[in-house]
């Protein structure tokens, strides 16, 4: 009896920490935007890794974007595509990305934002490279990938 609820606890643990896994979400920039080409700003983010920034760059290089930085807290151009981050690492057993949004602005609204979340929990995914989530981040945002499919990612 005592080995059937270890077990029956086991797999409620299991189960538990697999519905927990991390996942993104959002919803991608319109196609009538992207298929411009824009100028993209990047509002730097001071409480932010500095990494987080620099994968941004390499992202918006690698996709053909010229880009710009402003300072934290600068307002935004409107003629430009702004794009608005903040990550959150967090330790548990080894430092890990908790948590991302990157946010985009257009002529004065937001177009588009692109979420991730890695619970802290018994889950071994949330064990990364922050830099590929960060990209998968930057493909949803663009829409390169559903958020569906960069989730999908995560469990490879």
């Amino acid at each position: 009896m005592k080995k059937l609820g270890i077990l029956a606890l086991s797999f409620i643990v299991l189960f538990a920490t697999g519905c927990a896994a991390p996942k993104y979400d959002g919803t991608a920039i319109s196609d009538e935007i992207t298929n411009k080409k824009p100028q993209v700003e990047i509002i730097h983010n001071d409480k932010t890794r500095e990494g987080f920034k620099e994968t941004v760059e390499t992202w918006l290089k690698k996709n053909g974007y010229a880009y710009t930085i402003k300072q934290s807290g600068s307002k935004h151009d409107l003629d430009k595509l702004t794009i608005e981050y903040v990550g959150i690492w967090r330790w548990d057993l080894a430092l890990f990305l908790n948590s991302a949004k990157i946010e985009a602005f257009h002529e004065g609204q937001r177009v588009a934002e692109a979420t991730y979340k890695a619970p802290n929990n018994m889950n071994m995914n949330k064990f990364s490279n922050a830099d590929e989530r960060i990209k998968y981040l930057m493909d949803v945002l663009f829409g390169k990938l559903t958020p569906q499919e960069a989730t999908s990612t995560i469990k490879k």
